[in-house]
Formats: structure tokens, sequence, C-alpha cells
């Protein structure tokens, strides 16, 4: 692991507690998916296709394009044969956390939120982003995947088909509630 990489991973994890704590959702099991979630992200390519191989994790589509989408994926599975750790949040938390998912729980939400957020990383809109995160987490995913969408819309790169699907359950989670919130129609005052 680069020294830039470790530096990252302690960002995430101080972003991440923070969020943790304000959203009332279990530290350690944050902590345990923090400290994971980029352990094998700079392993080379053909080591990380045989480690997932060895792994019985099948890559698909993208993940042979580029097998460094596998380390969230290899790092779960690494886990859970490794320390025996076989809490779904905290696997689904590292495994997803580059793509995202439909349906991801709060330990997931706040790790992808964190690798994105945390403070060793620069952009345009971080600063709100993070602001968001501290008071909405629901929004604030919203947000950053949509941001993380349209830069690599505007850089001309791939979708990975999980982060579309998660694009699209989010946008039908949120209209749903919108529907509710505006007597089932999905009209003001109508």
């Amino acid at each position: 692991m680069t020294t830039r990489r470790r530096r990252h991973i302690y960002s995430c994890c101080d972003f991440a507690k923070k969020l943790a704590r304000l959203h009332h959702v279990d530290e350690e099991k944050v902590m345990v998916a923090c400290l994971a979630h980029d352990v094998f992200r700079d392993v080379a390519a053909s080591k990380l296709l045989r480690i997932a191989k060895a792994y019985g994790i099948e890559p698909k589509g993208m993940e042979l394009e580029h097998p460094v989408l596998l380390h969230g994926k290899v790092a779960a599975e690494y886990l859970r044969r490794r320390f025996k750790i076989e809490d779904r949040d905290i696997l689904e938390a590292v495994a997803f956390h580059t793509s995202g998912r439909p349906n991801m729980g709060e330990i997931a939400k706040i790790l992808f939120l964190a690798d994105s957020l945390e403070e060793t990383r620069a952009y345009e809109g971080v600063e709100d982003l993070r602001r968001l995160a501290e008071r909405d987490l629901d929004e604030a995913v919203i947000q950053t995947l949509r941001s993380k969408v349209c830069y690599a819309m505007k850089k001309e790169y791939l979708l990975f088909s999980e982060t579309v699907e998660m694009w699209n359950w989010l946008l039908r989670n949120k209209r749903s509630k919108s529907l509710i919130q505006n007597d089932q129609d999905g009209v003001e005052g109508g």
C-alpha cells in the first residue's frame, strides 16, 4: 500500500467516524469497513484477477477491462475469509464502496460518502457535499453520486453498471417519497 493510499484511508476513517456519530451508526463497524476498503486498491491488475478467481469472484464486463474495479469485492471476501467477518453490512460497504448499489445500508452509505468526501479530496463542491453529508446521508449520497456521474460523463469515462443501477434506484426511491408527501399523486396541492 502506498503512503498516499494510507493517508486516504486514515482520512476516510476520520470523516466516516464523524458521520457515524452524527447519524447514530455503529462506529466500530464503520471503522472496520473504512480500514479495509482500499487494502487491495494498489494491487496489480493481473494479481487482482488471480485473487478474485481464487475467491470465486467472477469478474463481469468492466471488471475484466479494468480489474481495479474488483478491489472492493476482493477486500470484502478477504475480510470474510481471513478475519471471519460475516457482518453483511460491513461486507456490503467494502464490496460496493466505489460503485455503490441499490438499497445500500447505513454503513455502506457512510463509506461511499467518506471515500469521496474525506479531507484529502479537493474538487469543486466537495465542501458543500461534506456539510450535506453531516445533515442528510440520503441526500448526500444522491448528490455525491450525481457529482461522480457528471465527472465521468465530462471525462467520457464508462459508467459502471452497478452505479447506474444505484442512480436509478435512488431516483425511484426519492420520487416515491415525494409522491407520498404530495398526496400520492406527485402534484403539489393537487
